[in-house]
């Protein structure tokens, strides 16, 4: 009997050792996708019980759904169902124009972030296929049209006040502008949901009346957060700091230039710019390619080798480890779920993937669920946001 075992031991194959190897991020994978199931209110929604910004479920219902239906390539009725039903809870959310996250005045919750993963999630799901009737069908595709022009809308350009001479021309912020040339909150985060939303969701033409070349104004922000020699010009730094006659480009990304204590790679007295890190880079590469910018352009190709210099996977790096708010460790399960999803979308090598899941699943607790134990700064703490962050790194890691 013992002969016999060791005899099978010696013949299994590469393939089903393999196999083996990848049963346990796999069914990590699905233990987390069950716990995000389990969390859906019966109106549809996922809602956080600890912030107020997220309480409603405007801002965490679309995020989880789209995440979950990325989980899998078939759903079953009762997931059908479910996804449905959080679908109708975004819809009795949309405003007149077509935006999510303005319900209560008082406390808005991430309407282009919001209404951006509600595209990607509805879109997503036709694509699945799920039973409704003609009707209801057919007035999920109006309100679909109707936040792509939202978001559309919401773009920094000519028709909301802005022009090329600014560094915010082109990207998108928290809300579309509520004065002329003033964009509010604005990053680097937000506009590659936008972009991911507008081109590859919807596949609308670029500017409203259609004339512009797909992606041109978005690439001209986006230079602009690489620190591009074509645009250093109009990259923010500090007050009181002398503005460079030259900034290096390193390939990498930065946050935002306008809500400049939102850079958390913070300024570099040294090269007199602001530091590029790893999720803003991440951020940038993802943004890129859904602007329709190939994968061998000189602007993806940098930045991806800044990526490849700058391997860490447990902590992002450019952000300084010595300031006095650990934002590095706020942003874990982001850094994850951004490295990821770059690591697919470029074909990275399987064991690079293998190791980030594998980093990923020691955060794992019994119910499935993860949470940011470290710091709170980014919400993190919050498991419903940390799991679907967790759900969308191991997705992108698993062959």
């Amino acid at each position: 009997m013992i002969r016999t075992l060791l005899i099978l031991l010696v013949l299994m194959t590469p393939s089903l050792l393999e196999a083996a190897e990848k049963k346990v991020p796999q069914q990590a994978l699905s233990s987390a996708v069950d716990y995000l199931w389990s969390q859906q209110h019966a109106d549809g929604s996922w809602r956080s019980e600890q912030y107020a910004v997220l309480r409603s479920g405007q801002a965490l219902t679309p995020f989880v759904l789209h995440t979950l239906l990325e989980s899998s390539d078939s759903l079953s009725s009762d997931e059908a169902e479910k996804a449905l039903r959080a679908v109708r809870l975004i819809v009795s959310h949309l405003d007149d124009e077509g935006a999510l996250g303005r319900s209560d005045p008082d406390i808005l919750e991430y309407p282009v972030y919001s209404t951006a993963y509600a595209v990607m999630a509805i879109a997503r799901m036709q694509r699945l296929g799920y039973e409704a009737s003609t009707e209801e069908k057919a007035e999920l595709n109006r309100h679909l049209i109707k936040m792509g022009q939202f978001l559309r809308n919401a773009q920094f350009d000519e028709a909301s006040g802005f022009h090329v001479g600014m560094p915010t021309y082109g990207g998108w912020g928290f809300d579309k502008a509520k004065q002329a040339g003033e964009p509010g909150h604005m990053d680097l985060a937000h506009t590659r949901r936008a972009i991911d939303a507008v081109f590859r969701s919807l596949g609308l033409p670029y500017t409203n009346d259609g004339s512009s070349a797909r992606g041109d104004k978005a690439c001209r922000f986006l230079a602009v957060m690489q620190k591009h020699p074509e645009t250093f010009s109009l990259q923010p730094v500090p007050e009181g700091v002398t503005r460079p006659t030259e900034i290096p480009f390193d390939g990498g990304f930065y946050f935002s230039p306008v809500v400049l204590a939102a850079n958390k790679g913070r300024f570099d007295d040294n090269a007199n710019c602001w530091r590029s890190y790893a999720t803003a880079t991440c951020d940038g590469i993802l943004a890129l390619l859904a602007a329709g910018v190939p994968k061998d352009d000189e602007r993806v190709t940098a930045a991806v080798e800044w990526l490849k210099k700058h391997t860490n996977i447990d902590y992002p790096q450019g952000v300084p480890t010595d300031h006095p708010e650990p934002w590095g460790e706020a942003i874990e399960f982001y850094h994850y779920a951004a490295r990821a999803e770059v690591y697919r979308s470029l074909s990275f090598p399987a064991e690079d993937r293998a190791a980030l899941a594998a980093t990923v699943l020691k955060h794992q607790r019994e119910d499935g669920s993860f949470m940011n134990t470290v710091s709170p700064l980014m919400k993190e703490d919050e498991p419903l946001l940390a799991t679907a962050l967790a759900v969308v790194a191991l997705i992108n890691c698993l062959p």
